[in-house]
């Protein structure tokens, strides 16, 4: 349906996830507003999963939503007593992957609906469905938004719009990305013009606006914006700091626009994860699909966790595409060779990254989760490369595989996180190079493919985690030890030679251990 068509229909809008809460209100209080996006998803046919639900009414709005929670079984907060505003969650399903339904309500500013919408942020924004008891929905647009929508523009109600609310410079970035809309040329200029002004926004709610416009497709073009509005600097200073900043050969690309085009091979991954299709593996690398496919339910299992805030695994991967290079801008080096010839090096930039990563995610309110994830792919994004250089096409030995998963796991991130840093390091190959056949592309993808094996089958390294031949204990009494760090690295290099297949039984582990601490004394005295 056209817009045109959902405006002539505008009588029979409904949300039937909302439509109990909603009849419950207008029971105590008439006229209703529905405002925001939900009208503007539903002119434009995006609001068939609606989740979100915003409503302006006449005050007091906090008592009233207090009692509709209570009797329609949603948790009720207060999110803004000063203002007066209310929302109310209802989550459907499991705690894990089940639906979040959202309803703010807001006392009507400004002292008429009128002038509530023309105090909001874009005019496509500025809509409201009135609800009424006993009458059908109608539509009110007072700033033209419906033209706007049409023409799929993103146009400020007013010159204060954007200066009300810093926030709204990032908004129109993000609706941009999400809707497909061009952002109108007085907007576009006043958005540069207050660049600097985003700073005094919460961290908080720049993040909310930065993931949701990265989790929209295009986040290479998304990134670019961002800097041709000058945001960039500001948002995300350590991402700018890469443009311009040459690299050598086998890179193309200066720094930024290699990290643009990793940035669009890990959204293509994403993709492919979230729906694996043929549609959607026709899109990768030649040989990657392949690659993928017999890990495909491991993997979309481990991507799929939450890890904080509803945010999931697979999201995160163009986040840490983004920062994966970011030390190279503090660790550019130039070495001249004997023939002259300049080469550009980066000695510790995956560690210098992965600090500045860290540093990035904390600033803008990330749990220590994310920002233990981020660092630590970041500090890791190029074993797995390192890993097939020195294997010289030959198959990764299991004692490496072992270590790798080790040391890129850990508790609170658990075993699996190297399998983040693995599909890192496809996006970034495939960015490294203009032509991949100029690589050595599928003799990389059979080791992603033997790495990808060891963790997910049977014999590998969850089993090996799991099941170690021999405990702390057991140790401690069959070679007369005391608790200490000696005990620890014995554990560990037990672990690794039950991961190479080199012990198979506890009587194993435990001769192995006592040579090892022979050895040890015999080399003491």
């Amino acid at each position: 349906m056209s817009i045109q068509d959902r405006l002539s229909a505008v009588e029979k809008w409904h949300a039937p996830r909302f439509q109990p809460l909603l009849m419950g209100l207008l029971e105590r209080r008439s006229p209703v507003y529905v405002v925001g996006g939900a009208v503007r998803d539903y002119l434009l046919g995006r609001d068939r999963y609606l989740t979100d639900l915003d409503l302006a009414l006449a005050g007091p709005v906090l008592p009233l939503a207090r009692e509709l929670a209570d009797r329609c079984g949603w948790a009720f907060y207060p999110l803004d007593e000063e203002r007066d505003v209310a929302r109310l969650v209802r989550r459907l399903g499991n705690r894990e992957n089940g639906t979040v339904l959202v309803c703010d309500m807001a006392r009507i500013r400004g002292g008429s609906i009128q002038e509530d919408l023309r105090g909001r942020d874009f005019t496509v924004n500025a809509l409201a469905l009135i609800l009424e008891r006993e009458r059908p929905p109608e539509l009110l647009d007072v700033c033209q938004g419906v033209a706007d929508l049409e023409a799929r523009l993103l146009r400020r109600v007013t010159p204060r719009s954007l200066v009300e609310d810093p926030l709204r410079l990032v908004r129109a970035v993000r609706l941009k990305a999400q809707l497909g809309f061009q952002i109108e040329p007085e907007t576009r200029f006043q958005i540069r013009q207050l660049a600097a002004t985003v700073t005094k926004a919460s961290p908080e709610r720049v993040r909310d606006e930065l993931w949701k416009a990265l989790a929209a497709p295009g986040p290479a073009d998304t990134l670019e914006e961002l800097r041709h509005l000058v945001l960039l600097r500001t948002l995300l200073p350590e991402l700018a700091a890469t443009v311009e900043v040459p690299q050598s050969w086998p890179h193309y690309l200066d720094v930024y626009r290699h990290t643009l085009r990793a940035v669009h091979f890990a959204e293509q991954l994403r993709h492919w994860l979230r729906k694996p299709s043929p549609q959607t593996a026709e899109v990768l690398a030649p040989g990657l699909a392949e690659t993928l496919a017999p890990w495909r339910a491991s993997l979309q299992a481990h991507f799929n966790e939450n890890m904080a805030g509803g945010r999931r695994r697979a999201f995160w991967l163009v986040w840490h595409a983004l920062f994966h290079d970011v030390g190279k801008a503090q660790t550019h080096t130039l070495q001249v060779r004997e023939d002259g010839t300049v080469r550009h090096r980066f000695l510790g930039h995956d560690k210098r990254g992965a600090a500045l990563t860290a540093q990035r995610l904390r600033a803008l309110q990330f749990s220590r989760r994310e920002v233990l994830l981020g660092q630590t792919v970041v500090r890791h994004h190029m074993r797995p490369l390192l890993l097939h250089n020195r294997a010289h096409g030959e198959p990764l030995s299991r004692r490496s595989l072992f270590r790798f998963f080790r040391d890129t796991g850990g508790k609170l991130l658990g075993p699996l996180t190297g399998v983040d840093v693995l599909l890192l390091s496809l996006a970034d190959f495939q960015a490294t190079y203009p032509r991949l056949e100029e690589s050595d592309w599928p003799e990389f993808l059979a080791h992603v493919g033997q790495m990808l094996a060891f963790a997910f089958q049977e014999d590998g390294l969850q089993t090996v985690q799991a099941h170690p031949l021999v405990d702390g204990r057991t140790l401690m009494a069959r070679l007369n030890l005391q608790e200490g760090p000696e005990v620890g690295k014995l554990l560990r290099k037990l672990l690794e030679a039950q991961a190479a297949q080199e012990i198979q039984t506890p009587e194993e582990a435990l001769a192995l251990a006592e040579q090892w601490v022979r050895e040890e004394e015999e080399a003491g005295d």
